[in-house]
């Protein structure tokens, strides 16, 4: 009898300069589709970056070709995202900011994006900006502990901070 393939169930978000992590699930239930295209690319990193309207969003730009090799599909779409969930976010064109997609050479740019807190909503100045949910944290203490580390570089810089993704 063949074995079943097994997929990735856990990944870990941090910071690499500052040490902090959580461990997230994936959820194959409601978005296979992000969830293959996330875990066929991992690891992978990029440059932090703190929401300004979002709130208490922390998130990376990463060119979709290049990272992943595509976008998935839209599904398990939310607009007030919890705290510990990890989101894949689409943006049109001119959205993002010019040293990561250069306008006389624009870059399909993805918005991988972890909240953490309460009240987070993703309509900012240009309008409605759904995304795919594909993780969600497991553990309400770990959500808040990672969410203190996420405030500490907010108040206090997130310069030169990286944003990782890896298998957990």
């Amino acid at each position: 009898m063949a074995k079943k393939k097994s997929r990735l169930e856990y990944l870990r978000v941090g910071f690499r300069k500052h040490g902090a992590s959580i461990r997230l699930r994936l959820r194959w239930d409601n978005s296979p589709d992000t969830c293959k295209v996330v875990s066929e690319a991992l690891p992978f990193a990029g440059r932090l970056w703190h929401a300004k309207y979002a709130s208490s969003e922390i998130y990376t730009l990463l060119p979709v070709k290049k990272v992943f090799g595509r976008e998935p599909l839209p599904e398990w779409q939310c607009m007030y995202p919890n705290m510990g969930d990890l989101m894949w976010l689409f943006h049109p064109p001119g959205l993002i900011p010019g040293d990561v997609s250069p306008p006389d050479n624009p870059v399909r740019i993805v918005d991988v994006a972890y909240f953490y807190a309460r009240g987070t909503s993703l309509y900012g100045p240009w309008g409605a900006n759904p995304g795919n949910i594909f993780a969600t944290a497991i553990s309400l203490e770990d959500i808040e502990e990672f969410g203190k580390s996420c405030q500490h570089v907010w108040m206090h810089g997130f310069a030169k901070e990286t944003l990782a993704f890896e298998a957990a």
